[in-house]
């Protein structure tokens, strides 16, 4: 007599991280750059930016930095929120002449108002946010900087980026 052996898959994400919002208006790599000067630390650019599919005809790509930091024992990502694709329309009977129409689509769509994050994944629990907090409020650029409640996140699947 056999016996069955039923495996579960279990689709929530328990990985412990700690995700940091930044609103800025600079590009990606200036904040790389900024992020990278002011805490000493070496964020590259990804072999691969993160890729999402919406639906059959859209995709989105957004802009991926990574580092290992062997100090506080953790990789850490820098992750743009936003991805505007431009799409050519051309003259029809709508409209007169070619014209450019942008679409911006989001990681986390409920955090709309965030332009990068930085996800640390912390499984240690040692790494110190507030100090990190204040110092990206120093530099100049960076409009805001604020811990995000992981409650908050609707898609935690989206934040794996391995």
């Amino acid at each position: 007599m056999s016996t069955k052996k039923i495996l579960y898959l279990d689709d929530s994400c328990n990985e412990d991280f700690k995700l940091i919002s930044i609103q800025t208006s600079l590009e990606a790599h200036q904040v790389a750059y900024l992020i990278n000067k002011y805490f000493k630390v070496s964020f590259k650019r990804s072999d691969k930016d993160l890729q999402l599919k919406y639906n059959e005809q859209e995709r989105a790509s957004f802009i991926c930095f990574d580092f290992y930091d062997s100090h506080w024992d953790c990789q850490m990502f820098l992750v743009s929120n936003k991805c505007f694709i431009e799409t050519l329309i051309t003259k029809n009977d709508d409209f007169l002449f070619d014209h450019h129409s942008t679409q911006t689509f989001y990681l986390l769509k409920n955090l709309k108002h965030t332009d990068y994050l930085i996800k640390v994944e912390d499984e240690m629990n040692i790494f110190d946010s507030a100090k990190i907090l204040k110092i990206l409020h120093q530099i100049n650029g960076i409009q805001s900087a604020s811990l995000i409640d992981q409650s908050l996140i609707v898609n935690p699947e989206y934040l794996i980026f391995k």
